[in-house]
């Protein structure tokens, strides 16, 4: 599996709600780090503790996320993602930046656009 692939099979998972699933495509050493001021922001270290710590709160800021990818680019070891994020009274784009090492997900990075969400959580 390429490294494209490997990103489609990451947001595969994590749409299907197998976050078993999702954990194994990250290393035991994992960091997430989520932009902004919410309650799923911040830096998490580890596939569990990213799912626990960040993941489970999604929901409280985004109801109803989906995130369609609309393009991926691919430089050496770094995948990113143009995507378009949509939620309860939302719609924005988004970057994301996957790291990969020996075929598993070590970093992830979002650059989401916090203003709109801001708005769509005073909207609400």
């Amino acid at each position: 599996m390429n490294n494209i692939e490997l990103i489609i099979n990451v947001y595969q998972c994590f749409f299907d709600g197998d976050l078993e699933g999702w954990a194994k495509f990250h290393t035991d050493d994992f960091e997430l780090k989520q932009s902004g001021d919410f309650p799923h922001s911040g830096t998490f270290i580890g596939p569990i503790v990213a799912i626990e710590e960040s993941f489970s709160k999604i929901p409280l800021t985004l109801p109803n996320l989906s995130i369609e990818p609309i393009s991926f680019f691919e430089s050496g070891n770094v995948v990113l993602v143009h995507a378009l994020m949509t939620a309860e009274n939302l719609r924005a784009e988004t970057m994301h930046m996957f790291t990969i090492i020996d075929g598993l997900v070590s970093k992830f990075q979002s650059f989401d656009d916090t203003a709109a969400i801001a708005q769509s959580v005073k909207t609400r």
